[in-house]
């Protein structure tokens, strides 16, 4: 976890550089127009939305009552904070991070109201992201994976977007618009991974924070278990693979975490992807067996061996 409410609102941090672009901390913001957006149920590709009460992707509004909206850098374990929305208004400790051409930046949020009371984004409200109204749409896409999304730059440029809370077919908070940059990666290599001599897999358990390690694959066998799967629910997992030189794969750019059934085993599970973590989701009561994957296109470039998994 990142701040408190209170730590943020008694910290004093300062706007964002881009408060030209992102809002005022101390004006006003004029009275919010109405938005409307639908529900994809995780469909990553939709981004046409129908009328529902509000004017599509004008200003900030809310209807949950969110006190503070902070924007989390997923780049960094734990998450780091971006900035945060309290009321009308952003505040920030650093600049939101330049989006590569060709790439992207994934981005989380966590939502208070006045009482410090967290807004869960995943089943019942998850998080989105839109161009502006009147921004450049031809600089940034989305991609919306529940409780964070990926905004992948298409060409430089500036932008603004607008960040909310969904539920079922519309957006019930939507923040202030944020300046979002565009540009060119950092001329600085890294060394590349070698996904076909992986020597080394974690598999961490998301639900602590920080993440913790349950168990790990090396060789040809695994130490340690997966968290036992409720029925009708699910754990969310991530990874981490390392190659024979030492270098990690990046899960939310070259590739994606996956994972499979194993041959033979008990369809007693389902899974749903989310680029750099998984939800294994129980079925039924019992025991089976599953492949976690190091995915690329549309092919795994590297299988585990099985590892049982328990429903209960």
């Amino acid at each position: 976890m990142v701040r408190s409410r209170r730590e943020l609102i008694l910290s004093g941090a300062g706007v964002l550089t881009v408060t030209a672009l992102a809002g005022c901390a101390d004006e006003a913001d004029p009275e919010p127009e109405d938005d409307d957006h639908s529900h994809d149920d995780h469909d990553h590709d939709d981004h046409d939305h129908d009328d529902h009460d509000h004017d599509d992707r004008e200003g900030y509004f809310d209807t949950l009552g969110i006190y503070i909206f902070q924007l989390l850098d997923r780049a960094h374990d734990p998450h780091e904070e971006i900035a945060y929305m309290h009321d009308d208004h952003w505040h920030g400790s650093g600049n939101f991070p330049v989006v590569p051409v060709g790439d992207n930046v994934s981005i989380g949020a966590e939502a208070f109201d006045e009482d410090d009371n967290e807004i869960e984004l995943w089943d019942e409200y998850e998080m989105r992201a839109a161009i502006a109204s009147g921004a450049d749409e031809d600089v940034v896409s989305f991609d919306f994976h529940g409780d964070h999304v990926h905004i992948i730059g298409e060409q430089e440029g500036l932008t603004e977007v607008v960040f909310q809370v969904w539920h079922d077919d519309h957006a019930d908070y939507q923040s202030e618009p944020l300046a979002v940059q565009v540009g060119e990666a950092d001329d600085e290599e890294r060394e590349s991974f070698d996904a076909h001599h992986v020597s080394d897999v974690e598999i961490l358990d998301r639900a602590p924070d920080p993440h913790e390690e349950v168990a790990d694959w090396h060789g040809d066998h695994w130490h340690g278990e997966l968290p036992t799967v409720p029925v009708e629910d699910n754990v969310s997992l991530g990874a981490v693979f390392t190659d024979d030189e030492g270098n990690e794969a990046d899960l939310d750019h070259d590739f994606e975490l996956r994972v499979r059934l194993a041959d033979g085993a008990d369809e007693i599970v389902e899974f749903d992807f989310h680029g750099d973590h998984v939800h294994i989701i129980g079925q039924e009561a019992g025991e089976t067996e599953v492949v976690f994957q190091l995915w690329h296109d549309d092919h795994a470039d590297f299988e585990t061996d099985p590892i049982g998994v328990t429903v209960e």
